[in-house]
């Protein structure tokens, strides 16, 4: 398409970054003549043949899904608009979304933000960039953390998680210890970067190849990168996360206003707020911060350290292994004052975070990582301070299990309101869309994260999946309630699922609403009912090790099939996807609703008298719901994809629960009987209708 300018036709031409006005590209062109803005070398050149949202679109069709997202999205696209899209997957969702907002991503100068929970959202961002390069010049990078990207071996071999890996590298830095890092700073260097990346989009992989070849950061690389590309795809971490978003977000250059910002599987997204503003602080990291204060005479800090200890260890000692006691945190910090003989204030959480220093720096001359248990009580006592007389934290003891089985004392601050660290980012930006399959009910979504209603539009799209390719069944009589957990209720589950494997002709999943529910399944026999090899996802199984366990089951799809058994909300349930056969059944036992404790009790609690009458289910009711429905369409991943789904609980039929489910789930529900002959032959008619 073309666009005319002052009566001509004009392939190259510049957007004033003010008013937006078209003017035709030529050299003695410095102020807008619209506005009179002042126009530089950094002000952006396009191609006026982009006319619309088809010009960045590379698929052939169009679905019809995907013509409703980019023309609702082009409708109303403005400032302050928050879209809330509620769609399947399978139809494309990722380029519909990105095809309808880079061109007024270009024209107004903004960038387009795309928030994922995992890495594989994330590829799946920049593949769908790669599409859109072919037919326009587009920018994008996939940004994953430094754990990812670090080439030094100290970080390699000894980073945890993401926090610990930021610490490992700023002490390399500080002390020229990274020769990955002082590269950089060779002109000849950056200027091989510069020629290696122009004009392109890059997944984390393709970043990691050119810095191992120039022997320069990778994670470096893609922050400099940032601040000209029209899409950046990045975990929620960068976005919402405190820690890391005021340097994120200096980075890309732009203030959040001029920002587009998307969150992919967005249902993650109160859950992940709420993590990411709580803390824990166990007594296996006091006592270990105890040493380090001994070993460099810290006397201070070796005396709040015990105090801490000693008072949490008190409050304790009533508690069984994963019970859960509130405390007031202003008489908790004043019988650590008291017993320590000091004041708990900012200036002895300096003192603290000093004594880390030295053990960090120590650490590093020691070619060790720079990691201290007493930085970690500091972030702790930092928190526990700022909330004590905040109504939107809890405080709690509590007492978990270590590997070995012994019982460890631990602290909890819980954060209880999503919009602590979600509301200010939706208020800032210029436009947002969150985007799942499971959003419903979609108001609730909005009030968790604080939305404002005025502002938001809403699409909740029809099912994508042809009503053949997908059966629901749902289990009368029985249930994952607790007065139902008997052997009886078991034994009649145990003959579902057997009656299921034998239908199904490969593999099927069974997730469980806790790992009770699932250690009781096992325990009467479903090793011994089944004919197919069994892979049980057991608790505290690592992410390696789960990934081991998904990778086999997976390929018995090739074979015979076989059976996973695992819990509702783990990583196999929503962190694996089971496409294009590698999952024909899934068999959801129960609803997951979480065990009923103190924590629990505050969430709904506060939520209520925030949202009245609504904390129960805002806290409870849909996040395991929501959990369920996230299991249930892991083998439907794509418009091809069939599966038959079980769900194990009568509860699912009724009215309450049904309106929480996703379109597509309710489309073939049927209820039938806990019967052998009624599951067998409805299952089997299924899959002999796919042969």
């Amino acid at each position: 398409m073309n666009n005319k300018t002052n009566g001509e036709m004009t392939d190259n031409a510049t957007f004033c970054p003010s008013c937006g006005k078209i003017l035709v590209a030529e050299e003695d062109i410095t102020r807008c003549t619209k506005c009179g803005e002042q126009l530089n070398s950094t002000t952006r050149v396009v191609d006026t043949k982009i006319g619309s949202w088809m010009d960045f679109f590379p698929y052939i069709e169009v679905r019809p899904l995907q013509q409703e997202i980019i023309q609702i999205i082009e409708t109303n696209f403005g400032k302050n608009v928050h879209f809330i899209i509620q769609a399947a997957n399978g139809i494309g969702k990722t380029v519909a979304i990105l095809s309808s907002l880079l061109l007024n991503c270009i024209k107004k100068k903004k960038m387009i933000v795309y928030s994922c929970r995992t890495h594989q959202q994330m590829s799946r961002v920049i593949s769908e960039m790669k599409m859109i390069k072919q037919l326009n010049s587009v920018k994008g990078i996939a940004l994953r953390g430094r754990k990812e990207l670090c080439l030094h071996p100290i970080l390699q071999k000894f980073a945890v998680d993401s926090g610990n890996a930021s610490e490992i590298c700023r002490y390399l830095k500080k002390e020229g210890r990274c020769k990955y890092f002082t590269k950089l700073a060779d002109k000849k260097v950056t200027q091989k970067i510069t020629k290696m990346t122009k004009k392109d989009v890059l997944d984390s992989q393709e970043l990691l190849d050119i810095g191992k070849s120039l022997e320069v950061c990778p994670f470096e690389i893609s922050y400099k990168l940032l601040p000209d590309s029209d899409v950046v795809a990045c975990s929620y971490q960068y976005v919402f996360n405190p820690h890391i978003q005021t340097t994120f977000f200096n980075s890309l250059e732009k203030d959040l206003s001029d920002v587009i910002l998307v969150i992919d599987e967005a249902h993650n997204l109160p859950s992940t707020a709420i993590d990411i503003s709580s803390a824990t602080l166990s007594n296996y990291t006091l006592e270990s911060a105890e040493k380090e204060a001994t070993r460099h005479r810290m006397g201070a800090a070796y005396d709040l350290l015990e105090a801490l200890s000693h008072v949490l260890i008190q409050e304790s000692k009533k508690l069984a292994v994963n019970e859960e006691q509130k405390f007031k945190p202003g008489d908790f910090i004043s019988e650590v004052e008291k017993r320590a003989q000091l004041t708990l204030d900012e200036e002895m959480v300096n003192e603290l975070n000093r004594l880390g220093e030295h053990v960090k720096k120590e650490q590093i001359q020691r070619n060790k990582a720079p990691f201290s248990y007493s930085s970690a009580v500091v972030r702790f006592l930092s928190l526990l301070i700022e909330t004590k007389t905040k109504n939107d934290y809890a405080h709690f003891v509590t007492k978990v299990e270590s590997k070995r089985g012994n019982p460890i004392p631990k602290l909890l601050i819980l954060a209880l309101d999503p919009r602590t660290i979600t509301k200010k980012i939706f208020d800032e930006v210029y436009l947002s869309i969150s985007a799942s399959g499971t959003l419903e009910p979609i108001d609730a979504y909005t009030a968790l994260v604080g939305l404002n209603e005025k502002n938001v539009v809403s699409i909740d799209l029809p099912s994508p999946y042809k009503k053949e390719n997908h059966l629901t069944l749902v289990v009368d009589k029985l249930s994952s309630k607790l007065d139902n957990r008997i052997p009886a209720t078991y034994e009649q589950m145990l003959e579902v699922i057997e009656t299921i494997v034998k239908a199904t002709p490969k593999n099927v999943g069974v997730f469980c609403a806790s790992y009770t529910v699932m250690k009781d399944l096992l325990k009467i026999g479903l090793e011994n009912r089944i004919s197919k090899p069994l892979f049980i996802a057991h608790q505290g199984m690592t992410s390696m090790q789960n990934d081991e366990l998904i990778k086999d089951f997976k390929k018995e799809a090739k074979k015979s099939g076989g059976v996973l058994i695992s819990v509702l909300g783990g990583r196999s349930s929503e962190g694996s996807d089971y496409p294009a056969g590698e999952m024909q059944t899934v068999v959801i036992v129960g609803i997951p609703y979480a065990r009923p404790s103190p924590t629990i009790d505050a969430t709904i609690e506060y939520l209520d008298s925030q949202f009245p009458n609504k904390g129960r289910e805002y806290g409870y009711n849909i996040p395991a719901l929501t959990r369920a429905s996230q299991a249930a369409g892991r083998p439907i991943r794509s418009l091809d994809d069939y599966a038959v789904i079980i769900l194990l609980d009568f509860r699912f039929a009724r009215s309450y629960y049904k309106r929480h489910l996703p379109n597509w789930l309710k489309q073939n529900m049927i209820l039938i009987q806990p019967e052998r002959n009624e599951v067998f032959e409805k299952a089997k008619s299924f899959f002999d209708f796919h042969k």
